[in-house]
């Protein structure tokens, strides 16, 4: 019997490029969660949160029913996501990541969906305990580019597997023991997207104040940027008990990574016949598009069409500028289209649309026609 004893810090910021939080997180006694809405407006922010609610409902049972209850959780607070998207048409197509972990008896027990991440920390080392469900992770496992390639690949933030995606969803699960001293991190990719997995090892491990950890990773990635909402978990295991590597108890071998892997390859087998959908449905939030619908220019997000042509741009708003009101060579040009990072560039652009359209001419009475 391992007798540990939990303590935990955690902050969560909109970072310095979105409009609004829709990141979301639980810190309680026995279960850490960190979410990551998709939708944009309101719609992301409302799937982080209402997927955390079947989360949190854990922390008031006992370790062990928390623990077993685990992935039924996740799969629970998929539903209530999917479902509240389809009855309220401003919420349709939301959804959001999910990175939950219990700790009961020794044990860190993960449930997974998405590209929040949680990572495990010991004697100085940082090992990654999650997988991201990304189209670009994909690739790299395939072989079809690497890693380095990966990191800044313009379709890195497109998801293969999300919470309210569909009413039912595959979800990650291990199990691992842990050591007294171990640290656990859970955070969404407004962080990853800017430190790396050592740079995050080097600011978890440095220090007792876990608050003031997880307010330095978010300083530190708002110095660099903030191109996204950030939020981290950080969990300290003190007391006795518990194993001195990171392994399933079921395949209890000399490699850490190996179970881990076995299912992530289990779980891209069985999502890979729905990946495309899972793809069309979960272009996350921080890419937008400035194009044509009709003869009036709008916003959109997502990617440009030739960059993934099957995946539908989705309209944020219209902007009420006609392109035949437009020079001759400027409506060439915004018919191509033209992608921005953000929505606030992407309106700046609009912006200067409309200082490029031509005045109304005055008639001889002074009067506009």
């Amino acid at each position: 019997m391992s007798s540990f004893e939990l303590r935990s810090g955690s902050r969560t910021d909109v970072g310095r490029a979105r409009e609004q939080n829709e990141d979301a997180m639980f810190a309680g006694l026995h279960t850490f969660a960190v979410a990551d809405g998709l939708g944009g407006h309101r719609a992301g922010e409302v799937a982080s949160n209402l997927a955390l609610e079947s989360i949190q409902a854990l922390d008031t049972l006992s370790p062990t029913r928390a623990a077993a209850g685990l992935g039924d959780a996740v799969r629970k607070a998929n539903r209530a996501v999917h479902d509240q998207s389809q009855r309220d048409p401003e919420l349709k197509g939301m959804g959001t990541t999910m990175t939950a972990v219990v700790v009961e008896s020794g044990d860190a027990h993960l449930a997974h969906v998405g590209d929040s991440r949680a990572y495990l920390l010991r004697g100085g080392r940082i090992q990654r305990i999650s997988r991201d469900h990304t189209l670009v992770a994909r690739m790299v496992d395939e072989g079809k580019i690497s890693a380095e390639e990966a990191a800044n690949h313009p379709q890195r933030s497109i998801l293969t597997r999300a919470l309210g995606a569909e009413r039912d969803v595959d979800v990650d699960a291990a199990q691992i023991p842990l050591a007294s001293g171990d640290r656990l991190v859970l955070c969404s990719d407004g962080l990853t997207g800017v430190l790396d997995d050592d740079e995050i090892c080097a600011f978890a491990g440095d220090g007792d104040d876990l608050d003031e950890i997880c307010s330095r990773m978010v300083n530190e990635a708002n110095t660099r940027g903030g191109p996204d909402n950030i939020t981290v978990v950080v969990v300290e295991v003190t007391g006795s008990g518990g194993t001195s590597a990171p392994r399933s108890r079921q395949h209890a071998r000399r490699n850490p990574r190996l179970p881990v892997r076995a299912l992530i390859w289990m779980a891209l087998i069985a999502a890979a016949a729905f990946g495309a959908i899972f793809v069309a449905r979960t272009v996350t939030n921080n890419n937008f598009y400035v194009g044509v619908t009709g003869d009036e220019v709008a916003i959109f997000r997502g990617f440009p069409p030739e960059e993934i042509p099957r995946i539908p741009l989705r309209l944020v708003e219209k902007t009420g500028i006609k392109v035949s009101e437009l020079p001759d060579w400027l409506g060439v040009k915004v018919r191509k289209g033209a992608p921005y990072k953000s929505l606030s560039e992407a309106r700046a652009y609009v912006d200067d649309l409309r200082q490029s359209k031509p005045k109304p001419s005055a008639s001889p009475t002074g009067e506009e026609p």
